[in-house]
């Protein structure tokens, strides 16, 4: 208990003091990509920060997000409707390693590993809890099947289509990226970064059938006194259209977060995110353009090279295109802290 007190007190002690675990850079918002069940397998843009990996070493983040997928648009709530437009339910599962090399100061590349999964999944039950205890909408979810997998529909010609026999695991498509740091300053001052991202056709299983994608982003982070900071970006993806099993892609789409760290104590942070994007699919009877959700993580430095991240994904404005409830976990395993760099404080 003794131990279990220090711990606990070291986390929460004022930033101010001296950092015990180099902590160059800050660690801004972890990169969550979007777990909807039609997202999770296309080219998304997560929030993310101007800091590069120094030049010679090696960083490498190994995460995993769970997420809950609830919409419908017909003419009554239940499994018998006389006119439905779409139903998306199910759960997915993205699990990833990013691995990323500093080629110099300000330039590092990397490239990010996806394993997928998708299916009925279990988490209905706790979020009809969560809804209840909140009392936040439930979108006539207990009117549904619990723990089943539906993604089906019609399109804007009345050609109806289904996924509802692709569930399972694959491959998702593997991701080249690139980051610039074109202006830095320090954890003091403003500093801004271009991301460039490439999307491989890789998918296997039912993840199969999406092309190249390509995707470019702006990313800063501005200082907000010594204990916060805030953080912007701003970018665009394209990428073949499909048709991907009947649904047919944006060929092009706008991203764009914001976000707001606040270092609570030596080792740990706290970061409250919104990501917005534009139109996802384009013909899919009645189903909205916009895509806004908010991901809330809490991030601790367990130990000299390795950050700990935990976290939860909600809508923020309609679940009909954003994923319902998600869960965030997530390991940052950060280069070996070089003589002569500053740490902030």
């Amino acid at each position: 208990m003794k131990r279990l007190a220090f711990l606990l007190g070291l986390a929460l002690a004022p930033p101010s003091a001296p950092s015990v675990f180099p902590a160059d850079p800050p660690p801004g918002p972890p990169e969550i990509r979007d777990g909807h069940l039609l997202a999770q397998p296309r080219l998304t843009l997560p929030a993310a920060s101007p800091w590069t990996t120094p030049s010679g070493t090696w960083s490498a983040d190994v995460s995993g997000l769970w997420a809950n997928s609830f919409s419908w648009v017909q003419d009554v709530p239940g499994e018998s409707p006389a006119d439905r437009r779409f139903l998306i339910d199910g759960e997915a599962l993205l699990l990833d390693v990013t691995v990323r090399r500093g080629l110099g100061k300000d330039l590092d590349v990397g490239l990010r590993l996806p394993l997928l999964s998708r299916g009925g999944g279990l988490l209905d039950g706790f979020i009809d809890w969560w809804h209840r205890t909140f009392d936040l909408p439930n979108g006539n979810r207990p009117d549904f099947l619990r723990d089943a997998f539906r993604v089906e529909g019609r399109t804007t010609a009345g050609v109806p289509f289904s996924w509802n026999d692709a569930t399972g695991v694959g491959l998702g498509n593997v991701e080249a990226e690139a980051r610039w740091r074109v202006a830095d300053g320090g954890p003091d001052g403003p500093s801004v970064a271009l991301v460039g991202r490439v999307s491989l056709p890789t998918g296997t299983g039912p993840f199969a059938g999406n092309g190249f994608g390509g995707g470019g982003q702006l990313v800063l982070r501005a200082p907000l006194g010594r204990a916060f900071g805030l953080y912007g970006g701003a970018g665009f993806t394209a990428q073949d259209t499909g048709p991907v099993r009947g649904v047919l892609y944006a060929s092009a789409r706008a991203h764009g977060f914001f976000a707001l760290e606040w270092r609570a104590g030596r080792r740990l942070s706290l970061v409250a995110e919104t990501d917005a994007a534009s139109r996802l699919v384009e013909n899919i009877e009645s189903y909205p353009g916009l895509h806004w959700i908010v991901n809330v993580t809490g991030r601790i430095d367990v130990g000299e090279r390795t950050r700990l991240d935990v976290g939860f994904t909600e809508n923020l404005q309609s679940q009909l295109t954003t994923t319902d409830f998600a869960l965030y976990l997530g390991l940052g395993f950060r280069p070996r802290h070089r003589h002569g760099l500053q740490s902030p404080p």
